[in-house]
């Protein structure tokens, strides 16, 4: 009975963290990516960053490297974002990786636990540990919560006038005469008294959206998806608009290798081959190339036309 009072008691302790956590995040609106980590020799070093922006992106935040041009409200409120981190805890036979997230104060306000992997090729090594230990914050369902507006109550301070005193005076009888008499004397006063009167008055309050004093910048694809792409084995393949979505052909018979649908983000698409059951992420980048999402890593697709 006592076993089984403790494993329900630590199940929700850790039920109770988690929800802490997602509330947590959820009120932060934006991510950041740096461009380079320390433990690597150069930006972007094995796709790591790229990934990391990419998985980001795929559980619904709004994600930035930090070499990209930001929003204006990030610009001048850098506390709505959090920084994404790579923790390296790597050692000789295993790879290891941690996903920490920090507020602008640098505090860290969530730490993944690690990711391992028993790849020898860095690149393979190093992604399939931070994908393993990006599972734990895919499972909290990220969705951003807009900050409320407070309403107050004011108290009103009135000025009113006292009700004017009647004064009874009694006068002692004259010449032996047992007399009282009691004159009534009305005091008029022209001063008003200030007094606090217990009225509450409360105000009506429209909630109206919070207008922007700038403008934010909306990133947006330079370029359709539809065009002409250099593919691995394929060459030269096309990308031609259907009723589903869209085609990915190949060659002068424009064999249709793969289908490329859409989603709610403009440059997030899903890609399935002909070749796969399983299918794959495609993110349309600003300079109009693909990135495929796969099971080696991140493949780039260069623009022909």
């Amino acid at each position: 009975m006592k076993k089984s009072f403790l494993i329900v008691t630590f199940i929700m302790a850790i039920s109770a963290v988690s929800y802490a956590q997602k509330n947590n995040l959820n009120s932060y609106k934006y991510i950041l990516v740096p461009a380079q980590y320390e433990f690597q020799k150069s930006e972007d070093a094995y796709q790591v960053n790229s990934l990391t922006k990419f998985l980001f992106n795929r559980a619904g935040f709004t994600v930035f490297m930090t070499n990209e041009t930001i929003p204006a409200e990030l610009a001048n409120n850098s506390c709505m974002a959090l920084k994404a981190m790579v923790v390296n805890n790597s050692g000789m036979l295993r790879t290891k990786m941690q996903l920490k997230l920090v507020d602008c104060y640098n505090n860290v306000v969530y730490l993944t636990e690690e990711g391992n992997s028993k790849e020898k090729e860095y690149q393979k090594a190093y992604h399939e540990a931070i994908r393993e230990a990006f599972e734990e914050i895919e499972a909290l369902n990220y969705e951003y919560n807009k900050p409320q507006i407070e309403t107050k109550q004011e108290v009103k301070v009135v000025e009113t006038a006292l009700p004017k005193p009647i004064v009874k005076e009694v006068v002692e009888a004259v010449d032996d005469i047992q007399k009282v008499v009691v004159v009534e004397e009305k005091i008029e006063t022209t001063q008003a008294i200030k007094v606090v009167a217990p009225i509450i008055e409360k105000k009506k309050t429209i909630t109206k959206p919070i207008q922007e004093e700038i403008k934010e910048i909306e990133i947006k694809p330079v370029v359709a998806i539809e065009g002409t792409y250099e593919v691995e084995k394929w060459g030269s393949c096309k990308i031609l608009k259907t009723d589903e979505g869209y085609a990915f052909t190949a060659g002068d018979e424009n064999f249709e290798f793969a289908v490329v649908y859409p989603t709610s983000k403009p440059t997030i698409f899903i890609i399935k081959y002909a070749a796969y059951k399983q299918p794959q992420m495609l993110e349309l980048s600003a300079d109009g190339s693909l990135k495929v999402d796969s099971a080696t890593g991140i493949k780039t697709y260069k623009r022909v036309r």
